[in-house]
């Protein structure tokens, strides 16, 4: 008996060695030599421990191995320890990816044997999972939780597979309170789970930017809902253009001939009078000084007029000067500006012995 023993151990490693090099890799050309040795040694190993029904140390060998070298013999072998120690859901998919795959036309009579009895192990296996619903109002930003891993939102309301034994269900969103449940489902029971979300008295309010009223917001909520704002643009004043004073300078221009002009026209019939004194008196001349006196008398009139041309030339030059426009666009908007002592338009006339200046109030 004692002999038995001692040949039963290498002969069951040497199987499981034979059997995990001739189980079909899947990805065998992506591993590396050294990957391939290493996973070769630790599937021999969880392959021992498996056969000795020893699966709780068993799992880690076989997922390390798995993950270095695909193995249908190791796949299958870890898929039945995940059923063995309670994981149903996962040793389930695992057995039915490892009998998907496709095979050899002849496999080996060790892989034949491990497909067989993975087949057996999913068939049980399957009625034992049981089933968990979770109902619960649907929320912005809202995450739900199974034993610690992300539900996915398809997956509200609508059962999900769970092994038997106790699940903590958690569900939280913002500006709620974290709501948390913790149920008991048996082998191949279905079970369903309310959850309700209370909002959160110290969350703060976001008021949509449409509905925000500063003048009744509080203080703390203003705060919080604070946004930062851009400075208003504002667009730089319009570029004052020089106004043009053309005929402003003109008329200037000609109100000081005029009053130079008057000035010396003034001058000579002041020294004429002076000269004809005292042949006229009393503006009586002796015939041969007549002509003189009508001469003095009309330069003294042309006198009069080139200082009434010189002083309307000057007032009206100051007018225009005061009110001129950039261009004849912008009188209408700057009629106001244009107006100097209430004159909005001045007239200069001229005649003989008159000069007259006249305007529009």
């Amino acid at each position: 008996m004692m002999g038995r023993e001692r040949l039963l151990g290498p002969t069951l490693g040497l199987f499981c060695t034979a059997a995990v090099l001739h189980a079909a890799p899947v990805w065998a050309e992506d591993a590396s030599a050294a990957e391939t040795a290493a996973a070769r040694a630790l599937a021999v190993d969880g392959l021992k421990l498996a056969q000795a029904n020893n699966c709780v140390e068993a799992v880690p060998k076989l997922e390390r191995a798995e993950k270095l070298y695909h193995s249908t013999m190791v796949a299958t072998r870890l898929g039945e320890c995940y059923v063995s120690v309670g994981r149903l859901v996962e040793g389930t998919e695992i057995l039915r990816k490892a009998l998907r795959e496709p095979q050899a036309t002849e496999p080996t009579p060790a892989l034949a044997k491990a497909l067989e009895r993975a087949q057996k192990v999913l068939d049980a296996a399957k009625p034992r999972i049981a089933g968990l619903t979770i109902k619960v109002a649907a929320v912005q930003d809202m995450s739900v939780k199974v034993d610690g891993t992300l539900v996915a939102a398809a997956l509200i309301d609508t059962e999900i597979p769970v092994d038997p034994g106790e699940h903590a269900v958690e569900v939280a969103a913002p500006g709620f309170i974290k709501s948390g449940s913790r149920i008991n489902v048996a082998e191949g029971e279905k079970k369903s789970v309310t959850m309700t979300l209370a909002r959160d008295p110290n969350a703060p309010v976001v008021v949509p930017q449409s509905e925000k009223q500063p003048a009744q917001e509080p203080a703390s909520a203003r705060q919080n809902n604070a946004v930062e704002r851009p400075a208003p643009v504002t667009s730089p004043p319009p570029e004052e253009r020089a106004p043009n004073r053309t005929a402003a300078y003109v008329a200037l221009g000609i109100g000081a001939a005029g009053l130079v002009t008057g000035g010396v026209l003034g001058a000579l019939t002041l020294k004429q009078h002076s000269d004809l004194k005292g042949h006229c008196p009393n503006d009586v001349c002796t015939a041969d000084k007549q002509g003189d006196l009508d001469s003095a008398k009309r330069m003294g009139n042309f006198s009069t007029i080139a200082f009434g041309v010189g002083g309307a030339g000057l007032v009206l030059g100051t007018v225009l000067f005061f009110t001129a426009s950039p261009s004849s666009a912008d009188r209408a908007e700057r009629a106001a500006a244009r107006r100097f002592a209430g004159i909005t338009r001045a007239r200069l006339g001229v005649g003989v012995g008159r000069v007259e200046l006249s305007g529009d109030f």
